[in-house]
């Protein structure tokens, strides 16, 4: 028991980047809302929703001050906190431009998501998804616009910095970027190690080409992740065994399952591919980086998806118009 405790007392001083990451979006973001809704509150005319948001701003301040106490404990640096009423007149001009640039990078952050959350289901319409794919590409391009844009005017809260870079690299990479690398990184350990079992089962020709492709996708993508992570002097996490093993028995999974199998991964990958392009803002290069990534992503989905449907493989969405 005493054990116990004194092995809980020592996790409790740990803290990795993802959990510093959190502790500090979290209370930037609850910052950024307490101060848009603050303005926002004195253009309110209905008195429940007054009331109503009252309560929210005092949730959020309460969780403020929580999260303000955690990353003093850790030695996190934080924003500067949030403000109740306008600055001095001199300065209202300037701090409504750099409010309506927040309340901008929120709303194409979401798009983002929202785009990438759209390729997720199968198409039914080819030109709706070749349409929704371009969409797509411009809300990334948009976002990393953006996001130059604003730290030209010095108008993003900018996320710590991690502390262990080799001496010998001057790039500069915040904590949740090494979160990112590690995320993309280990994920593709699974995506690599899924691909090659199922491609043992794989029967038809065609299918298995594309698996061969994707496995040599990944490799690469693979090599690319773990350069980054030395560069930036992160150790590189221990993968899977390069063991394939020769199915004498193919007909236990078949082709269908595999193709919406590796489809699934392919998708949440998409999605994982977002929210690093969102998070990325200190070092431009390691944004792009991820940007290249996604585009190639969302290419190769593309192009197995309208294998799948050519094959019969993958579940069609319901029909709202036309023949059902």
């Amino acid at each position: 028991m005493n054990f116990l405790k004194s092995a809980g007392q020592t996790e409790a001083l740990k803290l990795d980047v993802h959990e510093a990451y959190t502790l500090w979006r979290a209370y930037t973001d609850r910052n950024a809302s307490i101060h848009h809704l603050s303005m926002l509150k004195y253009y309110i005319h209905d008195a429940d929703f007054n009331v109503y948001l009252t309560k929210i701003l005092r949730d959020l301040k309460k969780e403020s001050n929580t999260l303000e106490q955690l990353l003093q404990k850790y030695s996190i640096a934080g924003p500067e906190p949030a403000v109740d009423k306008h600055k001095a007149a001199g300065n209202a001009q300037l701090e409504l431009d750099q409010e309506v640039a927040q309340v901008l990078n929120r709303f194409i952050r979401l798009d983002v998501n929202l785009m990438a959350f759209s390729l997720k289901f199968t198409p039914t319409n080819d030109d709706i998804w070749s349409f929704m794919v371009e969409l797509a590409k411009s809300a990334i391009n948009r976002i990393d616009n953006l996001v130059i844009y604003m730290k030209l005017k010095n108008w993003l809260y900018m996320p710590p910095l991690y502390p262990h870079v080799p001496p010998d690299n001057h790039e500069q990479v915040a904590i949740n970027s090494i979160t990112v690398l590690w995320d993309q990184l280990v994920y593709r350990y699974h995506n690599l190690r899924q691909t090659q079992f199922f491609s043992t089962f794989a029967s038809d020709a065609d299918l298995i080409i594309l698996l061969k492709t994707g496995i040599g996708i990944l490799q690469k993508q693979i090599k690319a992740l773990e350069d980054k992570m030395v560069y930036y002097g992160v150790s590189l996490p221990k993968h899977y065994p390069n063991v394939t093993v020769n199915i004498k028995d193919k007909s236990i999974i078949d082709d269908k399952f595999i193709l919406n199998i590796i489809r699934v991964g392919m998708r949440d990958a998409l999605a994982l591919h977002a929210s690093s392009i969102q998070e990325i803002i200190v070092n431009d290069k390691l944004r792009k980086f991820f940007i290249d990534m996604t585009l190639s992503e969302i290419d190769y989905l593309s192009k197995f998806t309208i294998y799948g449907k050519v094959k019969g493989w993958v579940f069609p969405t319901p029909v709202l118009l036309g023949v059902k």
